[in-house]
């Protein structure tokens, strides 16, 4: 098993891979920071500009899904966690709508996160308060049919009809690592990273995931739990040397025999 992670933009570095990737999982940044004339001084990230104007976040997104297509090996899955501004709770439908239209990427599957805590509209007289984020599935449009799960066969008919133990795509798992939210309140959780791998990653040390937004390494430290290989590029420096720390010290308390690289490609 190795771990490599890489202190740069995704893009910049997938143009200079391809084909070997074969599951990413990853949540970008949402565009939701600019808020009723929020500015960059309001941004959760210091190095990426959480408030484009949706076109151009939109555009980014179908850019990112194209350079996805020439990382992930054939019948490669990209796990997409992505959730919405209490401005604008359409934007996951047309973000959808522009990588399916754009790309070569279809919808597979979505998957509902259930989180134990709501976040909670205080201010709003008629939202909800939310509970769940969304989970897509992309692959390949022409292998929609190819692509496999870890799903096993329960039985086979006499009719050689193979049937699967079900995997329901209701997820219920924790909100975030605690001890990262002083780096970067915007996370998932190793508790939702580990269900999704045993899910859609095999356990071995030739299985390659990838985060393109490593962030504070949750992807990271499920993939150590887990067994499996993984690969993450982190834009921001203050965030990629605390993911880093965190990634040596799980290593260090659960003795695996592990390959890290430490890899700096900063600007």
């Amino acid at each position: 098993m190795s771990i490599k992670t890489y202190n740069t933009d995704c893009i910049k570095f997938m143009n200079n891979h391809k084909d070997f990737i074969d599951l990413i999982l990853t949540s970008p940044p949402y565009n939701m920071t600019k808020r009723k004339g929020g500015d960059a001084d309001t941004s959760r990230y210091d190095e990426y500009n959480d408030w484009k104007k949706p076109e151009e976040y939109l555009n980014w997104s179908v850019n990112i899904f194209n350079h996805f297509n020439d990382v992930l090996i054939k019948n490669g899955i990209v796990v997409y966690n992505f959730s919405y501004s209490i401005e604008n709770p359409s934007f996951p439908y047309q973000l959808v709508s522009e990588i399916v239209s754009k790309t070569n990427f279809c919808i597979a599957d979505t998957i509902i996160w259930k989180k134990p805590h709501s976040m909670p509209f205080p201010a709003s007289p008629n939202r909800l308060q939310r509970i769940y984020e969304f989970i897509f599935i992309f692959v390949r449009k022409d292998e929609i049919k190819s692509f496999t799960t870890n799903k096993q066969i329960s039985k086979v008919s006499p009719t050689n009809q193979t049937y699967y133990y079900p995997i329901k795509n209701f997820i219920e798992a924790k909100n975030n690592d605690k001890q990262t939210k002083s780096i970067n309140q915007a996370t998932f959780s190793t508790d939702l990273v580990m269900k999704l791998l045993t899910i859609y990653a095999k356990p071995n040390k030739d299985f390659i995931v990838y985060d393109s937004f490593l962030g504070t390494g949750t992807t990271a430290i499920g993939c150590i739990k887990y067994g499996c290989s993984f690969l993450g590029t982190e834009i921001s420096e203050k965030q990629f040397d605390y993911t880093n720390n965190r990634i040596n010290k799980e290593l260090n308390e659960k003795n695996k025999n592990t390959t890290r690289i430490y890899k700096t490609c900063w600007r």
